[in-house]
């Protein structure tokens, strides 16, 4: 009777187990595949396809994507909190028209978040030579940005500046300037503005001179050019004041 006990018991244990396991890996699929979505309509956004006032229809996104309804729904909401989309009772989601003033928050928190890494990021520096590989690369690609387009330069800049934060080792820093859309917003400006690439291209030159400060650990050269490349976002957003208007 013990044995068959024991039989059971083990039989049940190792049932709960697989259940769980398929759990896990379902809600993992379903995180995945709303952070899919949510990457791609936020990406959609930024360079243009769904413009300010643009209805996001949930069942058109999901056949797009590939993707069922629910993480289509769930990556909107998430859009929704951070307010590039807006809920309108019995009228739906739209994309929304950022104001000046949500633009400048999102602009001033990117750069007190960046400033405050460059301490950090040469302190770490050394420990990372993987990271500053990667930095080095970026930095080559951006050569070709110009020709590219804005999508393929957005892609750049964003990892680009993603592994520069990813240098001063503070997780809880990372987690707020990727939910920030730092990058996105800047190039969601350049797009509305029509601002040519072209005239970027002391932006894009620019991150040589931050790659050259992180491998020589020049702090003080390091936070000028942090400034400087801020600069040329805040005169975007005087251009897209004049444009909203």
């Amino acid at each position: 009777i013990k044995k068959k006990y024991d039989q059971a018991n083990h039989f049940h244990y190792v049932l709960c187990l697989s259940v769980a396991k398929g759990m896990d890996i379902n809600m993992k699929s379903s995180e995945s595949l709303q952070d899919f979505a949510y990457e791609e309509i936020k990406k959609r956004i930024q360079n243009g396809i769904y413009p300010p006032g643009t209805k996001l229809n949930t069942q058109e996104i999901s056949t797009a994507l590939g993707i069922s309804r629910s993480p289509v729904l769930a990556a909107i909401n998430r859009l929704i909190a951070l307010g590039l989309v807006d809920a309108t009772p019995r009228k739906g989601t739209t994309v929304a028209r950022l104001s000046v003033s949500q633009i400048r928050d999102i602009i001033e928190a990117r750069q007190m978040m960046e400033l405050f890494c460059v301490k950090l990021a040469i302190r770490n520096v050394d420990y990372h030579p993987a990271t500053l590989k990667e930095i080095e690369t970026v930095v080559k690609a951006f050569e070709a940005a110009q020709e590219a387009g804005y999508s393929e330069a957005a892609e750049l800049e964003n990892k680009f500046h993603t592994l520069y934060i990813s240098l001063c080792g503070n997780a809880q820093i990372m987690k707020l300037y990727e939910s920030n859309w730092s990058i996105g917003t800047a190039f969601y400006m350049y797009r509305f503005t029509e601002r040519p690439l072209s005239q970027l291209e002391s932006s894009f030159q620019q991150h040589k001179s931050i790659l050259n400060a992180l491998k020589n650990k020049d702090e003080a050269l390091l936070r000028t050019t942090v400034e400087q490349h801020m600069s040329i976002v805040y005169e975007t957003l005087e251009w897209y004041s004049q444009r909203i208007k």
